[in-house]
């Protein structure tokens, strides 16, 4: 008989890659179940596959938010090791990324699809953006708002010639965090707004962070000096904003679609929003477009112990 394929997403990688969880938390049971989920895939007795292309902008993504860019001319590892040369890194929070690579570069990847998938994808969009828990450009409570957040960049930009050594300014390989920060810091001083790194205010802070990074990134590559242009500088903010500020487009859509298209029946995930949501996109998708999503189910790590016997596997 041939051995259960497991569709992973980036939840899953997380909750996998995190140190240990108190029993009293969320997602204990799930890190339990991932890691029986993870000695079967090591022992061959079931297959663990993702997009390694869709996968890898979303750890992106992801790391943007915490304040780590990757660039052009970098991988994510030594993205993340030219972010702890920061003194301001928080090294147990790095380590943490170094072990969701781990993870994923053990994973099967799928050949990614380049034929046009007709009406399918933008049916199922339309249903994941009107459903109220899982689409995803739902205001986050832990960032600044948008209107907010171009005020502070804007004022950040504002700061950069008086932080900004001309030699740093025309380095466009490097990223000197400890500059981008003070240029953070000082604009948010200016706005009454204290720079901290940790709690939920540190989490707003580190986006922030992360888009500020990309501003200076792109300012350095289109402004030979400082400052720059007022119009030149709304244009950047306008550009990152548009790439950055919201969470990777469609990404649930992305990794339903990679298990449709590769004929994968189950989607291991620990967003449980997602696996509630799942359910009745899907009663209504199969109702309007026929039951092309019919065997695909999106399940937790403790239901997939059930539904697939990992403990009976051999």
């Amino acid at each position: 008989m041939d051995k259960p394929i497991i569709y992973l997403d980036f939840s899953t990688l997380k909750t996998l890659a995190q140190g240990h969880i108190k029993d009293t938390l969320p997602y204990h049971g799930d890190q339990d179940a991932l890691k029986e989920v993870w000695n079967a895939f090591k022992d061959e007795r079931i297959g663990l596959v993702t997009s390694g292309q869709d996968m890898e902008m979303e750890i992106i993504m992801w790391l943007n938010n915490q304040g780590c860019c990757v660039t052009d001319t970098l991988t994510p590892l030594e993205a993340i090791e030219e972010f702890e040369r920061w003194e301001g890194s928080d090294r147990e929070q790095t380590r943490y990324w170094r072990r969701i690579f781990f993870y994923f570069e053990q994973l099967n990847f799928l050949p990614q699809i380049y034929d046009d998938q007709g009406d399918f994808l933008e049916n199922l969009i339309s249903l994941f953006s009107q459903h109220p828990d899982i689409a995803e450009h739902t205001p986050d409570i832990l960032s600044f708002s948008e209107d907010e957040t171009r005020r502070i960049l804007r004022e950040c930009a504002g700061v950069l010639k008086c932080v900004f050594p001309e030699q740093s300014w025309h380095d466009l390989r490097h990223i000197d965090y400890a500059i981008n920060w003070k240029a953070l810091g000082l604009a948010l001083n200016n706005l009454n707004i204290e720079p901290v790194l940790h709690g939920d205010e540190g989490v707003k802070i580190k986006r922030l962070f992360g888009l500020l990074n990309r501003v200076i990134g792109l300012g350095k590559k289109s402004s030979k000096n400082l400052p720059m242009e007022k119009g030149h500088t709304d244009f950047i903010i306008d550009m990152v904003m548009k790439k950055y500020f919201h969470p990777p487009v469609n990404s649930h859509v992305r990794h339903i679609s990679n298990c449709f298209f590769h004929n994968i029946d189950i989607l291991l995930t620990t967003d449980y929003n997602l696996v509630e949501g799942f359910s009745k996109i899907k009663e209504r998708f199969n109702e309007e477009h026929g039951l092309l999503l019919k065997k695909i189910e999106v399940v937790s790590p403790l239901k997939l112990k059930t539904r697939i016997g990992i403990d009976k596997l051999s």
